[in-house]
């Protein structure tokens, strides 16, 4: 079966990550040519786009080449979320055993949130929501907690750059609707979300918080509609909150 040229593209770029090692920090064009027997031509293309984006750096004096700044914030979102799902996951399941509704964990980052762990509810109807799962940052409850805690400047470059797009009949489009609706999370401290991003779903979700009360993460759980209910809703406020709570001081036990 013929290779794609996107995955030979995503090979070549891995490998001209790879040849950088401990050892060896900087290449010259020349020598990482031969080194990946690959045209001096072909692989310029390669090493300005990686520059680009942040993936690799050209010193100014020796000219030659290092890795960049956008691999240490990879890195360090890679470290970050590991350590919070290993310290959440037990957590969560105590969350989805009380509740019986799906436990989800979310980050922010580059203007998304993503899903970086999820416990299933035993319920054959369930939110469908996979590890990894990328999603705007104005709509869904463990979404919408973790917007509501970002910089001015940064709510107003995700609105400038992303827009507010309708994702499900409930999502919130207009920027007054959605600064109001920010407002009113940091006050009460939890977010919540109907049909925002899927039909049929519904959701809470409170923010984790570091030793210095900054917001790094959210935990939620979500489920059907049919099972939706105002007094469920308070009791699962108080189970996330509770859930936060516990997530953050096992994570900074030892700072």
């Amino acid at each position: 079966m013929a290779v794609s040229t996107s995955v030979k593209t995503v090979d070549r770029l891995v490998r001209i990550i790879d040849s950088f090692s401990s050892s060896r920090l900087s290449w010259s064009l020349t020598a990482l040519s031969e080194h990946l027997d690959l045209p001096k031509s072909t692989l310029h293309r390669f090493l300005r786009s990686m520059e680009a984006h942040g993936i690799l750096r050209q010193d100014d004096q020796s000219k030659e080449w290092r890795l960049g700044y956008h691999l240490f914030v990879w890195g360090n979102l890679a470290e970050r979320s590991t350590a919070l799902r290993d310290i959440a996951r037990p957590v969560m399941r105590e969350l989805v055993a009380k509740t019986g509704e799906t436990a989800l964990l979310t980050v922010y980052h580059a203007q998304e949130v993503v899903c970086v762990e999820k416990v299933e509810s035993s319920h054959s109807v369930r939110l469908a929501v996979e590890v990894g799962t990328r999603r705007p940052p104005h709509a869904g409850a463990s979404s919408k907690v973790l917007m509501a805690f970002l910089p001015d400047e940064e709510i107003e470059r995700i609105i400038r750059d992303q827009g507010l797009p309708a994702l499900c009949v409930n999502t919130i489009t207009s920027e007054d609707g959605l600064y109001g609706e920010l407002t009113r999370i940091r006050g009460q401290g939890y977010a919540q979300s109907v049909e925002e991003t899927d039909l049929g779903a519904w959701g809470v979700a409170t923010p984790i918080r570091d030793w210095d009360g900054e917001v790094i993460a959210a935990i939620g759980v979500a489920g059907p509609t049919s099972r939706f209910g105002e007094q469920l809703t308070k009791e699962y406020v108080c189970r996330c909150d509770e859930a936060a709570r516990r997530i953050s001081a096992a994570l900074f036990a030892e700072v």
